[in-house]
Parts: C-alpha cells; structure tokens; sequence
C-alpha cells in the first residue's frame, strides 16, 4: 500500500517523492490528508484511505479470531472436532453434597470429568476469574463446559470409594 500510495502521488500529484511517501503515509494512518490536491488526487486519496483501512481491519480480524480447525485450537483438541461429536453445551450445575464435583479443584474436574468449569455463581452472577485451583464447594453452582455426555457424567454422585 505503500508503494502504491507513493506512485500514485507521484504520478497523480506530481509530488517529490519523500512528500508523495510522507503523504501515503499520512493517508494511510488516517494522521492527515496532503493539501491543494487536484480531484483526481482526492479520488485517490480516498481509495487509498479506503483500502488502508480495510486491510488492517482484515489484518486484526485474522490476528484476533480464534482457528476454527487447527492445533492452536484448544478446546476443540480437547473436546474433539470430528462430525460425529455432539458438540458442546454449556450448563448451569448445583453442587450438592455426594456430588462428583464437590470437593475437586476446577483443574481436577478438568482431568477427572472432562468439562470446564466457566464459572461460579456468586452473589447473582458467575464469578468467571477463579483460579483452576478452586474447589467447587457443596451448595455452590457452577457453569460448565463439555460434551452432552461429559456433561451428565460430571452431575452424577460420586462413586463409593473415590
């Protein structure tokens, strides 16, 4: 862009080449417009301002969106992205004593269940900053992350013995 930016001043404008540059620039990061432009330079600039804009907004939209099939994408490596998965729910739990998730730290019922636990409820919302090394406690309620099937598994009671 900048490169053509520069040229198209040059040509367009007539312009030396640092102003037509510094111009391109300008134009580019939307820090200022070049002055006594002819209407075809007006054109132009708008184009380039256009196209700038456009092309960082593709650039941060590729850098912030998350890979949809790739190794970087951790929960679907985690829950796994085959098409005869269930796909995933999320959940609203009570934890009631003689539960399978009482007691554990949200990073065991990660291991032992296979869901995440989003949150806790506290004081009418879900609490969504607490450490993996949380126990979920008897009477709490908890949002968790998984499969349909990983899901039940976790809201089952503990098994006699564990």
């Amino acid at each position: 862009m900048l490169i053509l930016g520069t040229v198209g001043y040059v040509l367009i404008e007539k312009m030396p080449f640092a102003d037509a540059a510094l111009s391109a620039v300008s134009v580019m990061t939307t820090t200022g417009l070049p002055q006594n432009l002819s209407a075809s330079g007006k054109l132009f600039t708008a184009a380039l301002i256009i196209a700038s804009i456009s092309i960082i907004v593709a650039a941060l939209i590729k850098f912030f969106s998350p890979t949809v099939r790739g190794e970087d994408d951790t929960l679907t490596n985690f829950f796994g992205a085959s098409p005869e998965d269930q796909g995933l729910i999320m959940k609203e739990v009570k934890v009631r004593s003689g539960s399978s998730l009482a007691g554990l730290q949200k990073s065991q019922i990660i291991q032992r269940h296979g869901v995440i636990v989003v949150g806790v409820k506290r004081k009418g919302g879900f609490d969504i900053n607490a450490p993996l090394s949380m126990r979920v406690k008897a009477g709490s309620t908890v949002l968790i992350l998984g499969t349909p099937a990983t899901t039940m598994g976790a809201e089952r009671k503990k098994k006699q013995g564990r």
